[in-house]
């Protein structure tokens, strides 16, 4: 993996989604028997085929419908272009939840380059998912720009994120064009270097950030209306 560049584009935290302190209470999802993951890009990009069901995506997505979504502002100096509706919900609870549904598919995860590796087990253990849960909404013509993104602290268990979790509500199956997440293997985006996720409904993605973090984008919605899920995979130092 080429190493990050400093001074690239990262996603625009400083302008965070618009986040309701209002006790809400999420769909819940059911504990699925046999999930496996398969790696886009080993020890970097990984996909959950069938992590929810199509009912579960249709409740999701009704729920997203009946929040007060706002539209992301400009951009600021050193942020990635980015446009679509959000909000963001703390919900200790529901990162619980999915902690216990997502966690019993996990594979092993070994010790980034960034993180001093104890004796002992190479694995790193995992430690829950980041309660601070985001929903995204995007419509035709919206994107958002190639970035990296951070890792961050969990502001309710203090435990550091690695790994972003990004969950497809709707997808090719819905009638959507687009909006495909895209990573770079190289710093500066070019086509030869790209690996397209696809965008199945239903399906969970995991990709590595902060340090470890690939170039990446959403690509532009051309048709349909593209709902996801988002948190991050958390780890204690």
């Amino acid at each position: 993996m080429a190493p990050r560049k400093t001074r690239s584009a990262t996603a625009n935290h400083s302008s965070t989604a618009a986040h309701s302190t209002a006790v809400v209470k999420f769909p819940q999802i059911a504990h699925k028997r046999a999930l496996r993951n398969r790696a886009l890009l080993e020890d970097q990009i990984l996909l959950f085929d069938g992590f929810l069901t199509l009912g579960e995506c249709k409740v999701f997505v009704e729920f997203i419908e009946s929040q007060p979504l706002e539209l992301t502002p400009p951009k600021r100096k050193g942020e990635a272009e980015r446009v679509n509706y959000r909000i963001s919900h703390t919900s200790v609870d529901f990162a619980q939840h999915l902690f216990d549904v997502l966690s019993p598919h996990l594979p092993t995860f070994p010790y980034p380059e960034s993180v001093k590796r104890p004796n002992g087990p190479s694995a790193r253990p995992v430690h829950s998912f980041n309660s601070n849960i985001r929903m995204y909404k995007y419509t035709p013509g919206q994107h958002f720009g190639a970035h990296y993104d951070d890792s961050v602290r969990d502001a309710v268990t203090g435990a550091k994120s690695e790994w972003t979790l990004l969950v497809y509500l709707t997808g090719v199956e819905d009638g959507v064009k687009g909006g495909e997440t895209v990573f770079y293997k190289g710093q500066r985006g070019k086509g030869r270097d790209a690996i397209v996720a696809p965008l199945n409904r239903g399906t969970a993605l995991l990709h590595r950030h902060g340090h470890e973090c690939l170039l990446h984008e959403g690509s532009p919605v051309t048709a349909g209306t593209k709902y996801i899920l988002r948190s991050d995979l958390m780890f204690v130092d």
